[in-house]
This record gives C-alpha cells, sequence and structure tokens, in this order.
C-alpha cells in the first residue's frame, strides 16, 4: 500500500484554505492515526449542534455526508494523477446515533483499487461504539 498520509494531511489543510464554506472544510476532518501497510486512515470530526436533526441526534445525510466526506478525501489522495474521484455509489448502515457536540472517529480503509474505480469501507465511532459503517465506489481515470 502507498503511504498517503503526507498527501491526505495536505488535502484536509487545503479544504479549509481553497475552500472556505464548503461542507468539506464545515466538517472540520483531522487525520489522527495512519496505518499505511493496512491501508487504513483514522480521522476525527468534532460534531456541532447544527448537525442535528429535529430528534437532537445527527441527521442522516450529513452522517452519510461525513463518511463520504473521509473516504472520498482517502480516493482523492489514492487516486493516480490529476482530476478528481467523484463517488459514484454509497451503502450507509446506521447501527446507532451519533450525538451531536461530540467527537466522532472514521476509520477508512481502502480496499482495492482498479484501472478506474477505487472500493472503500469505513466505520464511525463515538465513544468506542460503533455508529456508522459505510462502503462506497469512487471513479477516476488517469490524467
Amino acid at each position: 500500500m502507498v503511504d498517503l498520509e503526507q498527501p491526505l494531511r495536505l488535502r484536509l489543510e487545503q479544504l479549509h484554505t481553497c475552500a472556505p464554506g464548503t461542507i468539506g472544510d464545515m466538517l472540520q476532518l483531522e487525520l489522527v492515526e495512519c496505518d499505511p501497510p493496512a491501508g487504513e486512515y483514522v480521522m476525527r470530526c468534532q460534531t456541532q449542534p447544527w448537525m442535528r436533526n429535529i430528534a437532537g441526534t445527527l441527521h442522516g445525510g450529513l452522517c452519510a455526508t461525513l463518511v463520504d466526506q473521509a473516504m472520498g478525501c482517502v480516493a482523492y489522495c489514492a487516486k493516480p494523477g490529476e482530476g478528481t474521484a467523484p463517488t459514484v455509489e454509497l451503502n450507509v448502515s446506521y447501527h446507532r446515533p451519533l450525538i451531536p457536540g461530540e467527537d466522532a472517529r472514521i476509520r477508512v480503509r481502502l480496499v482495492s483499487a482498479g484501472r478506474h474505480l477505487m472500493h472503500l469501507a469505513a466505520e464511525t465511532f463515538q465513544a468506542d461504539k460503533l455508529c456508522l459503517s459505510a462502503t462506497a465506489v469512487y471513479f477516476y481515470h488517469e490524467s
């Protein structure tokens, strides 16, 4: 596996400077752990009150956005060449609610990469309890 630690840290920092106000910037993901041989990267997000739904938990669409953003950053950094790596499929399973105001930790694993498609998986935890699991496919092409 390629070590994505430095490119991933740079990409997350760029979201704050070159794309202020976007959802990627607002989620404020931070890389906290790396295991390049396993293809695993753990990010942290401090959830905010604006992310809640009427029930007071994190809105389901924002839960999906959170895991998609984390996996998408890994896909972007892992792809060869320039260009984007848009999501072409996203599957999210909701195991328990995320609580706004508490840290969420998203563990992303690069499962496989072919000529144009990359498969990733993610698990999101709060207080060491699994809240979400997801898989996604990202498209890319070499420039």
